[in-house]
């Protein structure tokens, strides 16, 4: 077994204190996230409305089934690496190294390609309706499989590693300070509160568009993911 693993298994979890966190990182987004909610709604609504807004959206969803991989890997990149390291500089006055521009554009590229097929898969099993024998079955999936099994364990751990330097001796340090449980379950509680009802916008959408809709939310979310697993300075 990895040393990695070890820790996670062994290091005693406080779970309240865990759970706690996560309940108060959903509050304190809850503004903003009710907000995120309401413009998806919008979106949803102009798309099968208002001719003008599906056209520029369909002309997007025509560029991500005549690309297909080739679309999703750099422009999630982009709004879920790049555009989060840019805010930062320019709003939060938060330099950036060249490492962290390489790491986040290659681990959200990765993730563009997964989220493309995992996104294909959901339609091939459940269908390409918007109805809700269609969209439910693909939201419990997404969010009670996916997320705690794929996304959230990938996102805690990499972004931990980037916190730490890119050092494996240190993440493990990290680790024996605080557990990847009581990293994660925060995330994950934050995760649900936000991405639950996204995911049920983005599901209304055709398959073509579902993915840029994706990386439109990420943006916000993974300025999320950034405050939760960074390093406590006091620990």
């Amino acid at each position: 077994m990895c040393s990695v693993c070890r820790i996670v298994r062994t290091h005693p979890i406080q779970w309240r204190a865990a759970i706690n966190e996560g309940i108060a990182a959903a509050k304190a987004n809850l503004i903003p996230g009710a907000l995120l909610i309401f413009c998806g709604i919008l979106l949803v609504v102009g798309y099968y409305q208002v001719e003008a807004v599906r056209n520029t959206l369909d002309w997007v969803g025509e560029l991500q089934k005549r690309f297909g991989p080739a679309f999703a890997i750099p422009s999630t990149a982009f709004f879920g690496g790049v555009l989060p390291l840019v805010f930062r500089r320019v709003f939060l006055k938060e330099s950036s190294r060249w490492q962290d521009y390489l790491f986040q554009s290659l681990f959200w590229g990765e993730k563009g390609l997964e989220v493309y097929f995992f996104y294909k898969m959901q339609a091939a099993l459940f269908g390409h309706s918007a109805t809700w024998q269609s969209i439910l079955p693909k939201v419990l999936v997404d969010q009670l499989i996916y997320v705690p099994l794929v996304a959230v364990p990938s996102m805690v751990l990499g972004y931990l590693w980037k916190a730490c330097g890119y050092s494996i001796a240190d993440t493990r340090a990290a680790l024996l300070r605080r557990s990847y449980w009581e990293r994660s379950i925060p995330v994950m509680i934050s995760n649900w509160g936000v991405w639950t009802p996204a995911v049920i916008i983005i599901y209304t959408f055709p398959l073509a568009l579902q993915l840029p809709l994706e990386n439109l939310i990420l943006t916000i979310w993974v300025m999320l993911v950034i405050l939760l697993t960074r390093e406590r300075r006091a620990a």
